[in-house]
Protein backbone atom coordinates (compact mmCIF):
# COMPACT_ATOMS: atom_id res chain seq x y z
CA UNK A 1 0.00 0.00 0.00
CA UNK A 2 1.36 3.43 -0.94
CA UNK A 3 2.18 5.73 1.93
CA UNK A 4 -0.18 8.70 2.43
CA UNK A 5 1.54 12.07 2.77
CA UNK A 6 0.94 14.18 5.84
CA UNK A 7 -0.21 17.81 5.67
CA UNK A 8 3.32 19.02 6.39
CA UNK A 9 4.82 16.85 3.61
CA UNK A 10 2.21 18.09 1.14
CA UNK A 11 2.99 21.70 2.07
CA UNK A 12 6.74 21.12 1.60
CA UNK A 13 6.13 19.46 -1.79
CA UNK A 14 4.00 22.37 -3.05
CA UNK A 15 6.58 24.86 -1.82
CA UNK A 16 9.36 23.02 -3.68
CA UNK A 17 7.31 23.01 -6.90
CA UNK A 18 6.63 26.75 -6.65
CA UNK A 19 10.32 27.54 -6.07
CA UNK A 20 11.41 25.42 -9.06
CA UNK A 21 13.30 22.87 -6.99
CA UNK A 22 11.24 20.06 -8.60
CA UNK A 23 11.01 19.75 -12.39
CA UNK A 24 7.36 18.95 -13.15
CA UNK A 25 8.00 18.29 -16.88
CA UNK A 26 9.66 14.97 -16.13
CA UNK A 27 6.36 13.62 -14.85
CA UNK A 28 4.55 14.07 -18.15
CA UNK A 29 4.46 15.91 -21.42
CA UNK A 30 1.75 17.80 -23.15
CA UNK A 31 -1.80 16.63 -22.74
CA UNK A 32 -3.83 16.06 -25.89
CA UNK A 33 -7.13 17.84 -25.38
CA UNK A 34 -10.20 16.72 -27.33
CA UNK A 35 -11.41 18.92 -30.14
CA UNK A 36 -13.72 21.65 -28.99
CA UNK A 37 -17.28 20.87 -29.90
CA UNK A 38 -20.62 22.53 -29.34
CA UNK A 39 -21.17 23.47 -25.68
CA UNK A 40 -23.74 21.42 -23.80
CA UNK A 41 -26.68 23.34 -22.42
CA UNK A 42 -27.05 23.04 -18.64
CA UNK A 43 -30.56 23.82 -17.48
CA UNK A 44 -30.11 24.73 -13.83
CA UNK A 45 -33.87 24.89 -13.40
CA UNK A 46 -34.08 21.17 -14.13
CA UNK A 47 -31.76 20.53 -11.20
CA UNK A 48 -34.06 22.13 -8.66
CA UNK A 49 -35.37 19.81 -5.98
CA UNK A 50 -38.93 21.04 -6.32
CA UNK A 51 -41.06 19.76 -9.18
CA UNK A 52 -43.27 22.83 -8.76
CA UNK A 53 -40.65 25.01 -10.48
CA UNK A 54 -39.76 22.46 -13.11
CA UNK A 55 -43.39 21.87 -14.08
CA UNK A 56 -45.15 25.20 -13.92
CA UNK A 57 -48.90 25.11 -13.21
CA UNK A 58 -48.78 21.41 -12.31
CA UNK A 59 -50.44 22.25 -8.99
CA UNK A 60 -53.52 23.56 -10.83
CA UNK A 61 -53.76 20.30 -12.73
CA UNK A 62 -53.42 18.22 -9.56
CA UNK A 63 -56.02 20.29 -7.71
CA UNK A 64 -58.43 19.50 -10.53
CA UNK A 65 -57.69 15.79 -10.16
CA UNK A 66 -58.31 15.94 -6.39
CA UNK A 67 -61.68 17.63 -6.89
CA UNK A 68 -62.81 15.19 -9.59
CA UNK A 69 -61.63 12.13 -7.65
CA UNK A 70 -63.55 13.30 -4.59
CA UNK A 71 -66.75 13.38 -6.66
CA UNK A 72 -66.03 9.92 -8.10
CA UNK A 73 -65.56 8.45 -4.62
CA UNK A 74 -68.74 10.17 -3.45
CA UNK A 75 -70.71 8.51 -6.23
CA UNK A 76 -69.20 5.07 -5.58
CA UNK A 77 -69.52 5.09 -1.78
CA UNK A 78 -72.79 7.06 -1.63
CA UNK A 79 -71.21 9.17 1.12
CA UNK A 80 -69.76 12.65 1.12
CA UNK A 81 -66.04 12.36 0.27
CA UNK A 82 -63.51 15.19 0.05
CA UNK A 83 -60.00 14.90 -1.39
CA UNK A 84 -57.60 17.75 -0.60
CA UNK A 85 -54.04 18.16 -1.87
CA UNK A 86 -51.52 18.82 0.92
CA UNK A 87 -48.02 19.16 -0.54
CA UNK A 88 -45.96 18.66 -3.66
CA UNK A 89 -42.30 17.63 -3.77
CA UNK A 90 -39.67 15.80 -5.79
CA UNK A 91 -37.84 12.78 -4.35
CA UNK A 92 -35.74 9.93 -5.71
CA UNK A 93 -37.73 6.82 -6.56
CA UNK A 94 -35.72 4.61 -4.18
CA UNK A 95 -36.22 7.03 -1.28
CA UNK A 96 -39.91 7.28 -2.11
CA UNK A 97 -40.37 3.49 -2.00
CA UNK A 98 -38.49 3.19 1.29
CA UNK A 99 -40.84 5.71 2.92
CA UNK A 100 -44.10 4.16 1.72
CA UNK A 101 -46.63 3.32 4.47
CA UNK A 102 -46.60 -0.25 5.71
CA UNK A 103 -49.47 -2.49 4.54
CA UNK A 104 -50.71 0.10 2.05
CA UNK A 105 -51.97 -0.52 -1.47
CA UNK A 106 -49.92 0.53 -4.51
CA UNK A 107 -51.84 0.97 -7.74
CA UNK A 108 -49.64 0.95 -10.86
CA UNK A 109 -51.13 3.20 -13.54
CA UNK A 110 -50.53 3.30 -17.29
CA UNK A 111 -50.58 6.82 -18.77
CA UNK A 112 -50.30 6.24 -22.52
CA UNK A 113 -48.82 7.82 -24.60
CA UNK A 114 -46.57 9.06 -21.76
CA UNK A 115 -43.89 6.60 -20.69
CA UNK A 116 -43.27 5.04 -17.27
CA UNK A 117 -46.81 5.64 -15.97
CA UNK A 118 -47.49 6.53 -12.34
CA UNK A 119 -48.42 5.24 -8.88
CA UNK A 120 -51.45 5.78 -6.65
CA UNK A 121 -50.89 4.71 -3.04
CA UNK A 122 -53.52 4.26 -0.31
CA UNK A 123 -52.25 3.96 3.26
CA UNK A 124 -53.51 1.10 5.46
CA UNK A 125 -56.00 3.26 7.36
CA UNK A 126 -57.64 4.50 4.18
CA UNK A 127 -57.56 1.04 2.54
CA UNK A 128 -59.30 -0.82 5.37
CA UNK A 129 -61.79 2.01 5.99
CA UNK A 130 -62.83 2.06 2.32
CA UNK A 131 -63.07 -1.74 2.37
CA UNK A 132 -65.50 -1.60 5.30
CA UNK A 133 -67.62 0.98 3.48
CA UNK A 134 -67.64 -1.12 0.31
CA UNK A 135 -68.88 -4.11 2.35
CA UNK A 136 -71.78 -2.19 3.88
CA UNK A 137 -70.22 -0.52 6.91
CA UNK A 138 -71.14 3.01 7.98
CA UNK A 139 -68.98 5.92 9.08
CA UNK A 140 -70.74 5.90 12.46
CA UNK A 141 -68.85 2.73 13.36
CA UNK A 142 -65.20 2.63 14.39
CA UNK A 143 -63.36 0.47 11.87
CA UNK A 144 -60.58 -1.93 12.78
CA UNK A 145 -57.24 -1.30 11.07
CA UNK A 146 -55.41 -4.63 10.82
CA UNK A 147 -51.63 -4.88 11.17
CA UNK A 148 -51.30 -6.92 7.99
CA UNK A 149 -51.32 -6.63 4.23
CA UNK A 150 -54.62 -7.00 2.41
CA UNK A 151 -55.58 -10.38 1.00
CA UNK A 152 -56.19 -10.97 -2.70
CA UNK A 153 -59.98 -11.00 -2.14
CA UNK A 154 -59.87 -7.70 -0.25
CA UNK A 155 -57.75 -6.14 -2.99
CA UNK A 156 -60.27 -7.20 -5.64
CA UNK A 157 -63.05 -5.51 -3.65
CA UNK A 158 -61.21 -2.20 -3.38
CA UNK A 159 -59.53 -2.27 -6.80
CA UNK A 160 -62.44 -0.36 -8.34
CA UNK A 161 -61.78 2.63 -6.06
CA UNK A 162 -58.22 2.89 -7.38
CA UNK A 163 -59.41 2.44 -10.97
CA UNK A 164 -61.83 5.36 -10.48
CA UNK A 165 -58.79 7.65 -10.46
CA UNK A 166 -58.02 6.85 -14.11
CA UNK A 167 -60.84 8.83 -15.79
CA UNK A 168 -60.21 11.68 -13.35
CA UNK A 169 -56.52 11.80 -14.30
CA UNK A 170 -57.53 11.73 -17.96
CA UNK A 171 -59.89 14.65 -17.36
CA UNK A 172 -57.24 16.63 -15.44
CA UNK A 173 -54.64 16.17 -18.19
CA UNK A 174 -57.14 16.81 -21.01
CA UNK A 175 -56.00 20.43 -21.66
CA UNK A 176 -52.46 19.14 -22.34
CA UNK A 177 -52.68 15.56 -23.60
CA UNK A 178 -55.33 12.98 -24.42
CA UNK A 179 -54.27 10.24 -22.01
CA UNK A 180 -55.30 6.61 -22.11
CA UNK A 181 -55.14 5.95 -18.37
CA UNK A 182 -55.72 2.50 -16.90
CA UNK A 183 -54.93 0.48 -13.78
CA UNK A 184 -52.31 -2.19 -14.56
CA UNK A 185 -52.26 -3.99 -11.21
CA UNK A 186 -52.28 -3.46 -7.44
CA UNK A 187 -49.27 -4.41 -5.30
CA UNK A 188 -48.67 -4.51 -1.56
CA UNK A 189 -44.87 -5.01 -1.69
CA UNK A 190 -42.91 -1.86 -2.70
CA UNK A 191 -39.98 -4.00 -3.90
CA UNK A 192 -42.15 -5.34 -6.72
CA UNK A 193 -42.80 -1.83 -8.05
CA UNK A 194 -40.06 -0.91 -10.55
CA UNK A 195 -41.53 1.53 -13.04
CA UNK A 196 -38.29 3.61 -13.22
CA UNK A 197 -34.64 3.24 -12.10
CA UNK A 198 -33.96 3.84 -8.37
CA UNK A 199 -32.27 7.23 -8.89
CA UNK A 200 -35.08 8.65 -11.04
CA UNK A 201 -36.86 11.80 -9.86
CA UNK A 202 -40.51 11.45 -8.85
CA UNK A 203 -43.09 14.20 -8.51
CA UNK A 204 -45.00 13.23 -5.35
CA UNK A 205 -48.37 14.68 -4.38
CA UNK A 206 -49.84 13.84 -0.98
CA UNK A 207 -53.58 14.14 -0.45
CA UNK A 208 -55.99 13.75 2.47
CA UNK A 209 -59.22 11.79 1.93
CA UNK A 210 -62.13 12.41 4.31
CA UNK A 211 -65.33 10.36 4.46
CA UNK A 212 -67.47 12.02 7.14
CA UNK A 213 -65.42 11.45 10.33
CA UNK A 214 -62.98 9.02 8.69
CA UNK A 215 -59.63 10.15 7.30
CA UNK A 216 -56.75 8.58 5.39
CA UNK A 217 -53.76 9.45 3.23
CA UNK A 218 -53.51 9.13 -0.54
CA UNK A 219 -50.33 9.64 -2.58
CA UNK A 220 -49.99 10.22 -6.32
CA UNK A 221 -46.46 9.77 -7.70
CA UNK A 222 -45.48 10.43 -11.32
CA UNK A 223 -41.89 10.21 -12.65
CA UNK A 224 -40.32 13.37 -14.05
CA UNK A 225 -39.61 11.38 -17.21
CA UNK A 226 -43.36 10.93 -17.65
CA UNK A 227 -44.10 14.63 -17.30
CA UNK A 228 -41.13 15.94 -19.31
CA UNK A 229 -42.99 15.93 -22.67
CA UNK A 230 -45.65 18.19 -21.11
CA UNK A 231 -43.26 20.71 -19.55
CA UNK A 232 -43.44 23.24 -22.38
CA UNK A 233 -47.21 22.81 -22.71
CA UNK A 234 -47.61 23.55 -19.01
CA UNK A 235 -45.54 26.69 -19.44
CA UNK A 236 -47.37 27.85 -22.57
CA UNK A 237 -50.77 27.33 -21.00
CA UNK A 238 -50.17 30.26 -18.66
CA UNK A 239 -48.50 32.80 -21.01
CA UNK A 240 -49.06 33.58 -24.63
CA UNK A 241 -46.27 33.79 -27.17
CA UNK A 242 -44.35 37.03 -27.50
CA UNK A 243 -44.72 37.81 -23.80
CA UNK A 244 -48.25 39.16 -24.19
CA UNK A 245 -50.95 37.62 -22.06
CA UNK A 246 -53.83 35.99 -23.86
CA UNK A 247 -56.86 33.98 -22.94
CA UNK A 248 -55.12 30.83 -21.81
CA UNK A 249 -56.15 27.26 -22.01
CA UNK A 250 -56.41 27.21 -18.24
CA UNK A 251 -58.91 30.09 -18.25
CA UNK A 252 -61.19 28.25 -20.63
CA UNK A 253 -60.77 25.08 -18.62
CA UNK A 254 -61.69 26.85 -15.39
CA UNK A 255 -64.76 28.36 -17.03
CA UNK A 256 -65.90 24.90 -18.11
CA UNK A 257 -65.33 23.48 -14.63
CA UNK A 258 -67.11 26.39 -12.95
CA UNK A 259 -70.15 25.75 -15.12
CA UNK A 260 -70.38 22.21 -13.69
CA UNK A 261 -69.83 23.23 -10.06
CA UNK A 262 -72.78 22.47 -7.76
CA UNK A 263 -73.96 25.20 -5.35
CA UNK A 264 -76.68 25.32 -2.66
CA UNK A 265 -79.79 27.39 -3.37
CA UNK A 266 -82.35 28.20 -0.64
CA UNK A 267 -85.54 30.30 -0.57
CA UNK A 268 -86.16 32.23 2.67
CA UNK A 269 -89.60 33.41 3.83
CA UNK A 270 -88.15 35.82 6.34
CA UNK A 271 -85.90 36.22 9.34
CA UNK A 272 -86.55 37.27 12.93
CA UNK A 273 -84.39 37.60 16.04
CA UNK A 274 -85.67 35.98 19.25
CA UNK A 275 -84.28 35.33 22.69
CA UNK A 276 -83.34 31.86 23.84
CA UNK A 277 -86.09 32.07 26.50
CA UNK A 278 -88.74 32.60 23.82
CA UNK A 279 -87.43 29.69 21.76
CA UNK A 280 -87.44 27.36 24.79
CA UNK A 281 -91.09 28.30 25.46
CA UNK A 282 -92.25 27.43 21.94
CA UNK A 283 -95.17 25.00 21.74
CA UNK A 284 -97.04 23.32 18.93
CA UNK A 285 -99.47 25.82 17.43
CA UNK A 286 -97.46 28.97 18.26
CA UNK A 287 -97.25 31.54 15.47
CA UNK A 288 -93.97 33.33 14.69
CA UNK A 289 -94.27 36.81 13.16
CA UNK A 290 -91.59 37.12 10.47
CA UNK A 291 -92.14 40.87 10.12
CA UNK A 292 -92.84 40.92 6.37
CA UNK A 293 -95.93 41.55 4.23
CA UNK A 294 -98.04 38.55 3.09
CA UNK A 295 -97.28 39.19 -0.58
CA UNK A 296 -93.67 40.31 -0.20
CA UNK A 297 -91.21 38.33 -2.35
CA UNK A 298 -89.01 35.59 -0.99
CA UNK A 299 -85.24 35.95 -0.81
CA UNK A 300 -83.42 33.31 -2.85
CA UNK A 301 -79.91 32.68 -1.49
CA UNK A 302 -77.04 31.13 -3.44
CA UNK A 303 -74.43 29.75 -1.03
CA UNK A 304 -76.02 31.85 1.78
CA UNK A 305 -75.80 35.07 -0.26
CA UNK A 306 -79.02 36.82 -1.40
CA UNK A 307 -79.12 36.70 -5.19
CA UNK A 308 -82.75 36.69 -6.45
CA UNK A 309 -86.28 37.61 -5.41
CA UNK A 310 -89.16 35.24 -6.06
CA UNK A 311 -92.73 34.14 -5.30
CA UNK A 312 -93.72 30.78 -3.81
CA UNK A 313 -95.94 28.35 -5.66
CA UNK A 314 -96.50 24.74 -6.71
CA UNK A 315 -95.22 22.91 -9.80
CA UNK A 316 -95.77 19.24 -10.61
CA UNK A 317 -97.19 18.72 -7.14
CA UNK A 318 -94.09 20.10 -5.39
CA UNK A 319 -93.25 23.42 -3.78
CA UNK A 320 -91.48 25.79 -6.16
CA UNK A 321 -90.28 29.38 -6.44
CA UNK A 322 -90.67 31.69 -9.43
CA UNK A 323 -87.80 34.17 -9.86
CA UNK A 324 -89.15 37.70 -10.23
CA UNK A 325 -85.92 39.71 -10.11
CA UNK A 326 -82.37 40.08 -8.91
CA UNK A 327 -81.20 41.50 -5.60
Amino acid sequence: MERILTKEEIAELLSAVNEGEIDTEEFGGEIDLPERGEPSRLDLLRLQDSGRWRFQNIDILLDGFARNYGMSLTNRLQSSVSVKRNDLETVEFETFLNNLPKNGLIGILRLDPLKAGGLLILDDQLSFSLLELMLGGTTRNKFTIFERAMTAIEINVIKGIIADACPDLKKAFAPLENLDCSLVKVETNPRLVTIVPPDSAMLVTRLTVRVDNLQGKLTLAIPHATLDPLREKLKESALGSGGGRRESLWSRRLQEEMGETEVTLAASLGKVTLSVRDILNFQVGDIIDLGCEPHSPLQIHVEERPKFAGLPGVKNGKKAVRITGQM
